[in-house]
């Protein structure tokens, strides 16, 4: 076991690949991650399996698409009989350890994991459920009100950050500790720069009104959107722009906010070189997903342009080449990876994820690649499917056109060239693809009733049995002592 690495995994949540040093931004600090950057490899076509947090983090855990895991939205429970990479790891010897956030609904918080050292920060309860089957349902918390709020301040979030920055720093000293000790798997995950938009004073200090870009948007951008989207903005109430002053103080929050999450990965690195620890580590920085942050008018998550589809996706470690790769790739690919660069044998071999191994050791030359991300979650009344290979970047939605994009000539997404006669062929072999395996009025009949059968249940007032307080996590000094 002493020459199998270990694996640190570094997660944000909801950060806008674009807002990230190494990713092209030309005012935020992000000296940690852009140092991972520098000497690993970075994807710059990463796309998260779903665009809202616990399917997407399910579809990543487990390889699978959230169709066939069924977590179809944020109050969606992931059943313990899916395995995940977590149990992949466990099984081979590796102590499993999850850190901070992972969006687990449903009475099991570990999901292969040995252990937690934080409770989640979200309920693992039904509570979140709304009813699509009519219509896209508002949303009365996360919408255009809370943009509006946006400016320097600290927030409960924030708290639960803390926790897990000490308790990763506590946890760390005593992974390494001992001779024979086991590799570990260990996932860090952090809540921030997720909204609210807002960041501490001292981080708000750090940049300036002119540090901050706003979104160019067309005059005739309503008239130009895809039906999806039309559902989005009924969703978030987003039927008006913000103000410019608005938008910028969102945007510098967030920016505030991304490099306080740098600041704690930079305690974590230097605590694992301290230890001893980095040439026999493999570290991934990612995220769940994105924020819109203003671009078409929209705010949060779950659309599919790039702001809020694309990820950050780092790698960095013993055998690992510091360059950059345009291939496509899904979060989906992580757990298939990490095994093999561990020499770790899955558990359950069946995924849609893709083994990247061979590219990450420089070992093959980038091809076209393919991600596949779906969304059922929140704004959508029909489920949707994305598909990227290569420059191109198709969202088909039932009963729709789709939407058909060059990535490489129109960045921004504004262009829909789904009826262009001379892509006819791309979009042909595009719409065969993101069909294969997919029965998309099956999986909306699935979802609209596993969001009935929770709001019935809701509606009794009876608490779920997880529901009750949770004891206490285990203090770790008592953990270890037995005292």
């Amino acid at each position: 076991m002493a020459d199998r690495p270990n694996i640190l995994l570094l997660m944000g949540d909801e950060h806008p690949v674009f807002m990230t040093g190494c990713y092209g931004h030309r005012s935020v600090k992000t000296p940690t991650l852009d140092a991972l950057a520098a000497r690993g490899t970075v994807f710059d076509a990463a796309y998260c399996p779903s665009p809202i947090c616990a399917p997407s983090r399910a579809a990543m855990m487990t390889g699978r698409h959230v169709h066939t895991v069924e977590v179809w939205d944020n109050a969606s429970p992931l059943r313990s009989d899916w395995p995940t990479f977590a149990h992949s790891f466990s099984a081979s010897g590796y102590r499993t350890v999850l850190c901070g956030k992972m969006h687990f609904v449903g009475p099991d918080p570990l999901h292969g994991f040995d252990e937690r050292w934080t409770q989640d920060i979200y309920p693992a309860t039904f509570d979140w459920t709304r009813s699509n089957r009519a219509a896209t349902a508002v949303n009365e918390g996360q919408n255009i009100d809370r943009v509006l709020e946006a400016g320097p301040g600290r927030t409960a979030d924030m708290d639960y950050d803390e926790e897990v920055i000490f308790r990763t720093e506590y946890g760390l000293r005593r992974l390494a500790r001992g001779r024979n000790r086991p590799p570990f798997l260990l996932c860090v995950s952090f809540t921030g720069p997720h909204y609210p938009y807002k960041c501490p004073h001292r981080y708000w200090d750090l940049y300036a009104d002119e540090d901050v870009d706003l979104p160019v948007i067309p005059e005739n951008y309503l008239e130009r959107e895809h039906e999806y989207v039309k559902w989005l903005r009924r969703h978030g109430k987003f039927d008006r722009l913000v103000p410019d002053d608005v938008c910028r103080a969102a945007r510098r929050a967030i920016l505030g906010r991304i490099t306080l999450v740098d600041d704690y990965l930079d305690r974590i690195l230097r605590l694992v070189k301290e230890l001893g620890l980095t040439e026999n580590t493999i570290i991934v920085y990612t995220s769940d997903h994105g924020d819109m942050m203003g671009e078409h008018g929209l705010w949060f998550k779950n659309a599919a342009y790039d702001w809020s589809s694309r990820v950050p996706f780092i790698v960095a470690g013993p055998g690992v080449p510091a360059r950059r790769v345009s291939e496509a790739v899904s979060l989906m690919d992580l757990g298939p990876t990490l095994c093999s660069l561990a020499g770790v044998q899955p558990v359950y071999p069946v995924t849609d994820g893709r083994d990247l191994s061979d590219l990450l050791r420089g070992q093959r030359a980038p091809r076209a690649g393919l991600a596949i991300m779906e969304n059922y979650g929140e704004g959508v009344w029909r489920g949707w499917r994305l598909i990227r290979r290569g420059d191109f970047k198709m969202t088909w939605v039932p009963g729709c056109e789709p939407e058909l994009f060059n990535m490489r000539q129109d960045p921004n997404e504004w262009t829909n060239l789904a009826a262009d006669p001379r892509l006819q062929g791309v979009r042909s072999e595009l719409e065969k693809e993101v069909l294969r395996d997919w029965d998309y009025e099956r999986c909306d009949e699935m979802r609209w009733q596993s969001e009935e059968r929770r709001l019935a249940i809701l509606r009794t007032g009876q608490p779920l049995r997880w529901q009750t307080p949770s004891p206490p996590v285990p203090h770790p000094l008592r953990a270890e002592t037995g005292r």
